[in-house]
């Protein structure tokens, strides 16, 4: 574990690195999400099986998944590993563009609409949804170059206690949702929702 960063309701996100024989350095990302039991584990972890197969230049490839034990936090932990693109994510751009009072480029912002709708297009037409689309979740890797990331499962974005605390933490977190989508119903279209209101931050800064 190289560094972790600041936790979520839904969970920890840890930086870590992966020693090969070759003596070569992968970096990975591994989201810890907290379940309720074992059986509520193993349930999400059936869903998220699906995110193995992806395979898709603006989608974030999923290495491993599995379920552990947590001795310190006597719970158990659904674990997504998850490559690294080393550029940080969106929300640092449009705040650091924000912070300036410039622009994202016109250029870049039509290169991220038509990589992200051809991204969704990708995963819809395999049954799965993101459900949690927003400036953090999507990654920089290039100039102009983004990638979908840390996509939650029905059973992960159907637990009421750990949606109450997100919605009371971050006063932003119902920007980019659907209305349905507060009411536990996630499908295309709160998908295509979520990007359109992360494409309007863009376009606003």
């Amino acid at each position: 574990v190289l560094e972790q960063l600041q936790p979520g309701a839904l969970g920890t996100i840890l930086i870590t690195k992966l020693k090969t024989e070759e003596s070569v350095e992968k970096k990975y990302i591994i989201k810890q999400v907290e379940c309720i039991e074992e059986r509520h584990a193993n349930k999400a972890l059936k869903e998220a099986m699906d995110l193995l197969k992806l395979c898709h230049s603006n989608v974030c490839v999923y290495k491993e998944l599995f379920v552990t034990w947590d001795k310190e936090r006597s719970s158990v932990l659904l674990c997504l590993v998850m490559q690294h693109s080393g550029q940080g994510d969106l929300s640092s751009v449009i705040k650091e563009k924000r912070q300036k009072s410039e622009k994202i480029p016109d250029r870049v912002i039509l290169m991220f609409l038509g990589q992200m709708v051809d991204a969704l297009f990708y995963i819809h037409k395999q049954n799965i949804f993101h459900r949690n689309i927003k400036p953090s979740n999507i990654l920089v890797t290039g100039e102009g170059s983004f990638m979908l990331s840390d996509f939650s499962t029905e059973t992960l974005m159907t637990d009421e206690m750990k949606w109450k605390i997100r919605v009371e933490e971050s006063r932003y977190f119902k920007s980019w949702m659907a209305p349905e989508a507060l009411v536990f119903s996630f499908n295309e279209k709160s998908d295509v929702w979520s990007l359109g209101c992360v494409l309007l931050d863009m376009t606003t800064c």
